[in-house]
């Protein structure tokens, strides 16, 4: 039971997290198009999203435990799955948005932007956290050097 809870603990709190910044995301992104072409958007939000963001970000979560999780792939490098998991993100949007297609096609050219912006700071996070473990990493090891040298 425990072991349950320690590998679906993480999908429960970043798919909750994920869920909210795509609802965030959504009403950023209209008040933004209301900003820039004087039209106003609908205060609802439509249940197709809703539903389709639901799915998303509860398979992205669990691709993100698989691929950037310690239980499955353990070996790699943390670069080698960030690449295998952005990968597999792309691919998971893509049909998504060919499949269900829950954006209306008039805000297509928001949600590019949205998304591309998503990317991008998903990049850089994924780039500013390679650098710490790489540092930190050196750090460690020459902590550990020098407790080596003084015994």
């Amino acid at each position: 039971m425990k072991r349950l809870v320690e590998i679906t603990q993480p999908i429960k709190m970043f798919a909750g997290a994920m869920f909210a910044g795509l609802i965030c995301l959504y009403m950023i992104s209209s008040i933004l198009y209301t900003f820039f072409t004087g039209e106003e958007v609908t205060s609802s939000i439509p249940f197709t999203f809703v539903v389709q963001g639901l799915v998303l970000t509860l398979v992205i979560a669990i691709l993100r435990e698989v691929i950037l999780g310690e239980f499955v792939i353990k070996k790699w490098r943390f670069f080698s799955r960030i690449v295998v998991f952005c990968i597999a993100m792309l691919m998971l949007l893509a049909i998504s948005a060919f499949t269900f297609l829950a954006i209306p096609t008039e805000l297509a050219y928001l949600w590019l932007a949205s998304a591309s912006a998503l990317a991008l700071g998903v990049t850089v996070i994924f780039g500013v956290s390679e650098i710490y473990y790489r540092k930190t990493g050196k750090w460690y090891n020459e902590v550990l050097r020098n407790y080596k040298e003084r015994r």
